[in-house]
């Protein structure tokens, strides 16, 4: 617990500050965090650190990133040279590397790095969309486990994560209103409380399915924790599990109401 506490306190002292800069500190924050995630699902995948598959993924995620600054010709170009480098990489090991694996590293790739592109871009939005986000995640998995241990009899996903519960789940994501009428009445994100709440659930239950997709796959790979980068906690994977799922869906959401 003290590790757990220790570790808490000195990510939000290192986050914080670059979350209230905004701008390029958090863009290079939220990439940094993007490749951190990457070098632990290259190490769940291949069982090692396979520098290379790291390296073109993170140019993948620097692509994105910098968009804006790259014509879009040369990006798709570079973006679809970098994809045939990773297919290279099962001749060039000898099948040691499989198809199979070259494709979840692709799929993953995107999954991470639009992720967390997508939270920088609700940071340029405004402060509050963020907060909004980082809250109503906590609220659902902190009412979700408290719930899940008082009211839980029937299991959420008992082959992929068998400690949550249906119940569990729903007292996870009806907490969470309470973010919604909170920031309805002090931020001007929301036009009405109806939205507002709407939108919250919708972004819990995402948020949900992210935590359960991260778990599926450390299930696959066998692995408890995606890595020890934070020590009590597991790794970034493991903390912005649902974050990574929930930042694309806000901001499509945002766009639709």
């Amino acid at each position: 617990m003290k590790t757990r506490v220790i570790t808490a306190v000195v990510a939000l002292i290192v986050f914080l500050p670059l979350l209230f800069l905004g701008g390029d500190y958090f863009k290079f924050t939220t990439y940094a965090l993007g490749v951190m995630a990457m070098y632990e699902i290259v190490r769940m995948t291949f069982k090692e650190t396979n520098i290379v598959i790291l390296t073109l993924s993170s140019i993948v995620g620097a692509l994105l990133f910098l968009h804006k600054d790259i014509s879009s010709l040369l990006q798709y170009a570079l973006v679809y040279l970098i994809l045939i480098a990773m297919l290279a990489t099962i001749v060039c090991t000898g099948h040691k590397i499989k198809i199979v694996e070259i494709g979840v590293i692709i799929f993953v790739t995107v999954y991470i790095f639009v992720g967390f592109y997508c939270l920088f871009m609700l940071r340029n939005f405004s402060l509050s969309h963020v907060a909004y986000l980082l809250l109503t995640i906590w609220f659902t998995d902190s009412f979700a486990y408290f719930g899940g241990m008082k009211f839980g009899k029937n299991k959420l996903s008992p082959k992929i994560s068998p400690n949550k519960s249906i119940e569990g789940s729903v007292i996870g994501s009806l907490s969470s209103i309470v973010i919604a009428v909170l920031f309805f009445n002090t931020t001007s994100i929301f036009s009405n409380l109806l939205i507002a709440i709407i939108v919250t659930l919708i972004v819990s239950v995402i948020g949900q399915f992210g935590d359960l997709i991260e778990s599926a796959y450390k299930r696959e790979y066998q692995v408890k924790d995606s890595s020890n980068l934070l020590p009590g906690h597991g790794g970034i994977f493991d903390r912005f599990d649902s974050v990574i799922l929930s930042a694309p869906c806000l901001i499509i959401l945002l766009n639709i109401f």
